[in-house]
């Protein structure tokens, strides 16, 4: 089990995942001030902005928590090729959900921050280094995913030759 590589890839997959999920992932400035910040499951404002709270990316937090859950079982189904690859690539599909869900959000909170000052493009985003973990994530996954048909075509050829 261990000895494949895809499944190496999938565990990184697990730690980078778990890693983004509990980190902060963007934050907001005015000027030199962080007005704002957001996790996986929280929208926090401060400041000026400290009436605005928002329990609303919860989104995210659920599909890094569908791709751990999904890369474990993965690597648990090494005698199943077929059911592992299709698993890993919905895996790949829900990183590319979320990959554009926090871009989404970004852009909706950055609205929404620049209502709350009354200034017209005021706020800055600025995301974390943890926010790069769920591409990376899917760079391992595809590369997972070429792993596992590399695996499955040598058990085709040694079949043939039986």
């Amino acid at each position: 089990m261990i000895q494949r590589i895809q499944t190496v890839y999938l565990l990184l997959v697990t730690i980078l995942a778990f890693a983004s999920l509990v980190s902060q992932i963007g934050y907001y400035t005015v000027g030199e001030e962080i007005v704002a910040s957001f996790n996986n499951f929280m929208f926090a404002g401060y400041g000026a902005c400290a009436s605005y709270q928002s329990a609303g990316p919860y989104a995210l937090g659920v599909l890094l928590l569908l791709v751990i859950f999904l890369s474990l079982i993965t690597i648990l189904l090494y005698r199943k090729r077929m059911r592992q690859l299709r698993l890993t690539i919905i895996s790949c599909i829900m990183l590319v959900g979320y990959i554009v869900v926090y871009a989404l959000f970004a852009y909706f909170y950055k609205g929404n921050i620049d209502v709350v000052l009354g200034a017209e493009g005021a706020s800055t985003f600025h995301f974390r280094f943890v926010a790069i973990f769920p591409v990376i994530s899917l760079i391992l996954n595809i590369m997972a995913i070429h792993g596992i048909r590399k695996d499955e075509a040598l058990v085709r050829s040694l079949d043939r030759l039986r």
